[in-house]
């Protein structure tokens, strides 16, 4: 740990309002703020901290005055770098639809409050777009992906990285020792990590923005602390249509009415998701229907699954 998240450890320690204790005698030990004997040294040698309570078995501590300014200066610090929630709404642009979720998230990310989410849908429903959205719009925040995420390495990116919010795509990959990690974290705010018989601790005001195909592998204590659980319905062909329209528009330059057409073909040879729609635009070297009929039929004939592909109406798909 540094010198900052030390003092910010001690800070809140002594102003925590569960201790009936007067703040006079809010102590601490140097373990309890997850430092080591030299950080102690080193911050009584500048002034930060004065020893408290001194016997032959241990020694407390509490801030300075100048301990406490300086941890109250870095927090008023981070206050003036809040995101407005109009560049976060901005920042998921891509994301067709889904106006009110996009604002909920967006206005929790500004007033930096602890709020966690899940995103639980079939894939290409937006998730991942959203997450990286939030990611692109929020300097600090930290993403991971739950089939290559391991507790050791999530509780090390926590304390280095000190996000302010935590993505977790495919969160329903990740195992089960990483679920201890966040329960704390979802709970308290507080990491916990114990090496080699060391002990450290930070407290985090991070929120969680999560998504996963199904939660129905998660446990139910960690699906309990989300404050607002989404299930993304499939898409009805209209809707396809109209997500296909605007996703390839505005993140590929595709002309909306061909972006449209490239919807109803994937929808109705189901084809797959819209990444399918966006591959199939990017094969495409000319922004017209016989290009596009061209790399439908190249899809088709080479498709794994081109025997269960299904077959529209002539009078539906002209030409096809």
């Amino acid at each position: 740990m540094n010198d900052m998240e030390i003092l910010k450890r001690a800070y809140e320690l002594e102003h925590d309002s569960r201790d009936r204790r007067a703040p006079q005698y809010r102590s601490w030990e140097y373990y309890t703020v997850g430092s080591s004997r030299r950080d102690i040294r080193r911050l009584l040698d500048e002034g930060m901290i004065t020893v408290a309570l001194k016997t032959s078995a241990i020694t407390k501590y509490k801030l300075t005055g100048k301990g406490r300014d300086l941890v109250w200066a870095f927090s008023m610090e981070r206050e003036f770098e809040k995101i407005p929630a109009d560049s976060v709404m901005e920042a998921m642009e891509l994301v067709v639809g889904f106006d009110d979720l996009k604002k909920a998230i967006a206005l929790a990310v500004e007033v930096r409050r602890r709020i966690n989410f899940l995103l639980e849908g079939p894939p290409a429903c937006a998730k991942s777009i959203m997450l990286e959205g939030v990611r692109s719009a929020v300097p600090d925040a930290y993403i991971a992906f739950g089939s290559r995420t391991s507790a050791a390495g999530l509780s090390e990116a926590l304390f280095e990285h000190q996000p302010s919010v935590l993505l977790l795509d495919e969160a329903d990959k990740m195992d089960n020792d990483v679920y201890s990690i966040l329960l704390g974290l979802m709970e308290s705010g507080e990491i916990l990590e114990t090496k080699s018989r060391k002990t450290r601790g930070i407290k985090l005001n991070t929120m969680i923005i999560a998504a996963c195909n199904s939660s129905a592998k998660m446990p139910r204590e960690f699906l309990s602390r989300f404050a607002l659980h989404v299930h993304f319905p499939t898409y009805s062909r209209q809707e396809f249509i109209g997500v296909c329209r605007g996703f390839l528009a505005k993140a590929e330059g595709c002309p909306p009415d061909l972006a449209a057409i490239i919807g109803q073909r994937i929808y109705d040879y189901g084809m797959g998701d819209v990444r399918k729609a966006r591959g199939v635009w990017q094969l495409m070297t000319a922004p017209t229907e016989s290009e596009l009929q061209r790399v439908v039929q190249l899809m088709l004939k080479y498709s794994p699954d081109h025997h269960r592909l299904k077959k529209p109406a002539k009078n539906r798909l002209p030409g096809i």
